[in-house]
């Protein structure tokens, strides 16, 4: 029997804490297992435990956010998420290693990463660095274990709490933390801590999925409870003006469909901000409800449901959070596989629609007729990759 997920609904804004008469529901979906479990076998999979799945946005600072909070051990107990396999992330935090060095140089930086995952950027940033992680979850502590040189780990949440208890107030000259805030209960905390430990006029980087790329492409599929929360650049830049923090740019970013890399300065004081102005990004979210309510309508969707009923076999390619999402919420549009490149994940199972993973291979092997790509953010790799494929490609979302 498969465990029964913990989950609470939020009674305040996670990012100003503002209280719960701020929080406006703007869309509901269908109940939804988690979209980071992978099950061992097919009845596993069959008996997951699915959650209501509803977005609210805050009237105080513009946050959207999910209203169904999960607890984070149980999110982070068995992560499955490793960012090292997949290439197009390694690309970006190449990149990104290359323009932290670019602005601090190789003389010796404080450098504290929240949410360092497999150590994919502190692995690639100088030597010369101080370079702290921090990351609760099983994939940090394993990847420390087996190829931690150059960095330190501590496996524990993020709080004002750690970075007294390890000395850490006023130490750091950078800290950054990439994808990670869409996965914390708390904000607030996070942002009080992250200013807590960094010294007077230190910096902090966030990184994050670009809430207006997401409506704009209508990226339902991005909705899970792993993703706590969808930033605009406003809506970050109220809630850390709120700590402290001044934002110093605003660079904007492909990853993920859309992503925000905003940088901020430590300063003495808060900065008071008055509420967003929420008209249109309500038009935006009443526009995303009208794309998930009418899904089955997309002219994608149509044809892979025709040659469903002429008998043909479906597969996808990519079982991240966006296919557990997507093959959940299309229960309509049977896949006989999906195809995944990390090691993590093959011989499991999608929750629920207890859809197999398989490894790359697979797909040259069989050629099925048509493959979705459910990872479509990293479609032009994944077609690159795979050029004696004889089928056709797919794309539902752009």
């Amino acid at each position: 029997m498969v465990a029964t997920p913990n989950h609470t609904v939020i009674k305040a804004c996670r990012g100003c804490q503002a209280p719960s008469q701020s929080l406006e529901q703007v869309l509901t979906m269908d109940p939804m297992p988690l979209a980071g479990q992978f099950c061992s076998d097919s009845q596993q999979a069959l008996e997951a435990h699915c959650l209501p799945l509803s977005w609210v946005l805050c009237h105080q600072c513009g946050l959207v956010q999910v209203v169904e909070d999960v607890d984070e051990s149980t999110l982070f107990r068995r992560y499955n998420y490793a960012s090292s396999t997949v290439s197009g992330l390694v690309k970006h935090f190449e990149n990104y290693a290359a323009h932290l060095e670019t602005a601090y140089g190789t003389s010796p930086v404080r450098f504290l990463e929240i949410g360092c995952n497999d150590g994919v950027l502190l692995r690639r940033l100088p030597e010369s660095w101080v370079r702290q992680g921090v990351d609760p979850s099983d994939v940090a502590r394993k990847s420390h274990e087996e190829d931690g040189q150059g960095y330190e780990l501590a496996n524990e949440p993020f709080t004002a709490e750690k970075v007294a208890s390890m000395g850490w107030i006023g130490q750091w000259d950078v800290i950054s933390g990439s994808n990670c805030l869409a996965h914390i209960s708390d904000l607030k905390r996070v942002f009080e801590a992250a200013y807590m430990a960094l010294r007077d006029g230190g910096e902090l980087w966030v990184e994050v999925h670009d809430l207006e790329a997401l409506l704009c492409g209508n990226q339902w599929d991005t909705i899970y409870h792993e993703h706590k929360a969808e930033w605009s650049e406003d809506s970050l830049v109220h809630c850390l003006g709120m700590i402290g923090f001044e934002r110093l740019d605003t660079q904007s970013l492909s990853m993920h469909g859309g992503a925000l890399r905003c940088r901020f300065i430590k300063r003495s004081e808060p900065t008071v901000l008055g509420c967003p102005d929420l008209k249109g990004l309500k038009k935006k979210l009443h526009r995303l409800e009208e794309s998930y309510r009418m899904r089955y309508d997309h002219a994608v969707i149509r044809e892979l449901m025709g040659h469903v009923s002429r008998g043909q076999q479906l597969v996808a390619y990519g079982a991240a959070g966006r296919a557990n999402v997507f093959l959940n919420q299309m229960a309509q549009l049977p896949f006989a596989w999906i195809i995944d490149e990390s090691p993590l994940r093959h011989g499991r199972f999608l929750p629920h629609v207890a859809t197999p993973i398989v490894p790359m291979p697979w797909l040259a092997e069989h050629q099925p007729p048509h493959c979705l790509i459910t990872a479509w953010n990293y479609a032009s790799d994944i077609r690159g990759k795979h050029p004696d494929y004889q089928g056709r490609w797919w794309i539902a979302f752009s």
